[in-house]
Formats: structure tokens, sequence, C-alpha cells
């Protein structure tokens, strides 16, 4: 006889008769659909730093200075050209107010007016213009010559990236005899011990700066220059805050807008301290 062997999904106890406890058959774990739309991950985005080129040859350097909106050497010059012009204006215009006085009382002995009132009133125009040529002439001339100093010696320091103490005695006896050369040489040579000596008195100074801060005179330098700017930038801010101020609420007064600025400040303070 053939022997029958159980089939393969029943089991041996089942296929004798046994009704035990049936075998839990295997159970695979359903499979999850797969989604029918794709997620995208937002992936956050990369904050790129900016790249700082910094100049590496002099004349790098002296093109940095017109293209950076807030430089030392542009603002320090017209500074210097602008008191400059100021003190020899006033000093120009009192030199030339005295000799004017004493040239129209010399040249006009005798002259006859129509009233005391029309005397008075011809010096004084007489003075005035003699004033205001003065002091444009000698202001003019006090721009020139200081104005060409400070730039020639910032200038000069931006294109070697170091400062010297021989710079200010240098360059100021060489502007003052290039600009005193048609007087003759005497007077060239005058204008040049003038400018060595004043330039030595700004070396100094620069010294007793540097030795303040306990810094090389090219560091002390450059950290001048550095806060320097800082505080042109903080300037720039301030006027474009007035001015946006200004625009904003239709205010005529500058002096208006700061004023209303600095107490929107210290109010905008106040809140933050409680």
């Amino acid at each position: 006889m053939t022997e029958q062997r159980p089939p393969n999904n029943v089991g041996w106890w089942e296929w004798l008769g046994w009704k035990g406890s049936p075998t839990p058959a295997l159970q695979h774990p359903a499979e999850e659909p797969i989604p029918t739309t794709s997620v995208v991950a937002v992936v956050a985005p990369k904050i790129v730093n900016q790249t700082v080129v910094v100049p590496q040859t002099g004349w790098e350097r002296l093109k940095a200075i017109y293209e950076r909106e807030n430089s030392m050497e542009k603002d320090v010059t017209i500074r210097v050209v602008r008191m400059s012009f100021l003190g020899g204006f006033l000093v120009g215009g009192a030199t030339g107010y005295a000799q004017a006085r004493h040239a129209y009382e010399t040249n006009n002995v005798g002259r006859k007016y129509l009233s005391p009132s029309d005397a008075v009133k011809r010096k004084i125009d007489y003075a005035i213009v003699r004033f205001a040529k003065g002091g444009f002439g000698t202001g003019f001339k006090c721009a020139l010559i200081s104005g060409s100093i400070v730039f020639l010696t910032t200038h000069v320091t931006a294109y070697r990236d170091k400062f010297a103490s021989w710079y200010f005695p240098a360059i100021s006896a060489l502007v003052g005899g290039v600009f005193t050369f048609p007087i003759g040489l005497i007077g060239s040579m005058k204008a040049v011990g003038l400018g060595v000596s004043s330039g030595l008195t700004l070396s100094a100074v620069v010294h007793l700066y540097a030795m303040g801060i306990d810094k090389p005179v090219n560091d002390a330098y450059k950290l001048f220059k550095r806060d320097y700017e800082k505080e042109l930038k903080s300037a720039a801010e301030w006027d474009s805050r007035v001015s946006e101020l200004m625009e904003r609420e239709q205010i005529v007064w500058r002096q208006q807008a700061v004023k209303k600025l600095k107490q929107l400040d210290h109010e905008r303070m106040a809140v933050n301290d409680d």
C-alpha cells in the first residue's frame, strides 16, 4: 500500500483526527500604500558670506577711497579746506580792512560829499569791498595750501599703506615751496622752512597721540581712521533717519525733525527698560 502523506497545509494531529487549536497562519504585514503625492523637503536657505575684496596695490587703495561712501581721507580734506578758508577769510579781511581805512583816508583828503552821512556811507562801502577782496584772496590761498598738505598726506599714506612721521614736514615743505616759487628763491626758502617747522609740529602731535594710546605711529593712524569712519557711518545713518522722518511726516524744519526723532528714541528706550 502506498503511504498517504498529509498535505503540506494540514498538520499531523489534524490528519489523525485531533481537533486542537488551529495553528494561526503567518500574517504578513500589510504593505502601506505608496503615496501618490511627492513630498518636497524644505531646505533652509544657506547664508553665503560676502567676500570683501581687499585692495592689494596702491592704485587700488586710492580708487577705494572714492568708491566708499564714508571715507576719512575725503571728509578730512573737505573739513580742512572749509576751516582754512573761513580762518583765512576772517584774517585776510581784517587785515585788508585796516589797510583800506588808511588808504581811504589818504586818497580822499579834500573830497567833498553831499552830506556827512554820504561820506560815512562811501567809507563803509569801500571797507566792505576791501574786506571781501582781502578775505577771499587770503582764504583761497589758505584753503589751497592746507588742503593740498592734508590731501597729499592722506593719499600717500593710502598708496603706501603705511603712515610715517616724515610725511607732514616733507609734504608741507614741498607744497610751500611750490606755491611760493613765483615770488623768488628767497621766498621759496622761507616757505620751505615754515613748512618744515609746521610739519614737525603736526608730527609731534601725532606722536603724542600714539604715545597716549600706547601704539606705534602707523597703528595709531589706522586706529584713528577706523574710529573716524565709524563715526561717519553713524552720522550718515542718523541723517538718513532724520530725512526719512521729514519726508514721512512732512516736516519742514530739520531741527524740528531732529528733536522729534530724539524724543521717539528716548520713548523707545524707556519702553524697553520697563
